[in-house]
């Protein structure tokens, strides 16, 4: 049988950051990279190294679906300009 400090917390599972608002997170991650070195160690010392952890996860997870929509806006308008606007010129 487990000891009771090795069960895991459910607070500990629950990321209260993937709860948030886009507006609330975008408030939240703006002010975070604005404040990049400072932030990062207030909220280790505020928040602790668990919700630290869930808020770093939940900034790169953000900043991973902005670019794989960057790319793929990207890649859409790269297409659209080769298929449409090209046969104008000649090509």
């Amino acid at each position: 049988m487990p000891a009771l400090q090795d069960l895991p917390d459910e607070q500990d599972d629950k990321n209260p950051f993937r709860d948030m608002g886009f507006i609330t997170f975008w408030v939240v991650s703006t002010i975070f990279y604005l404040t990049f070195p400072l932030s990062l160690l207030l909220c280790y010392l505020t928040l602790g190294s668990v919700r630290t952890k869930q808020l770093l996860l939940a900034l790169v997870n953000d900043f991973l679906q902005t670019i794989m929509i960057l790319i793929v806006v990207l890649v859409l308008v790269i297409w659209l300009a080769y298929h449409y606007i090209a046969p104008l010129f000649g090509g």
